[in-house]
């Protein structure tokens, strides 16, 4: 989750395993004024935020990113959500768990 304010995101996690909602980080942005608007990607791997003053800051929102056998790309969107996309044809799959496991 993502919640815009005044030069600033607050960013929240879901932690399945504790069962609670964690705040990582605070991303502060100087001069962004504030945010009117909030988009997710629906893979979930980047976030919009309109602002006040009629910017749009675009963020990538990845955990982790890995080649593996320099054909494929997994980026890791959430604890326990990756996109895999193969980069010959760039095709891409999204894989997530319904279990909660991360």
């Amino acid at each position: 989750v993502v919640i815009g304010s005044f030069d600033k995101l607050r960013i929240l996690n879901w932690s399945p395993r504790r069962q609670m909602w964690e705040e990582p980080k605070l991303k502060e942005i100087k001069n962004l004024y504030t945010i009117t608007a909030l988009s997710w990607k629906k893979d979930g791997s980047r976030v919009a935020a309109g602002t006040l003053c009629g910017g749009l800051e675009l963020f990538d929102c990845c955990l982790k990113r890995t080649l593996y056998k320099n054909k494929y790309e997994i980026t890791h969107v959430g604890m326990s959500q990756a996109i895999v996309k193969n980069l010959s044809n760039n095709t891409k799959v999204m894989l997530k768990s319904h279990y909660g496991y991360e």
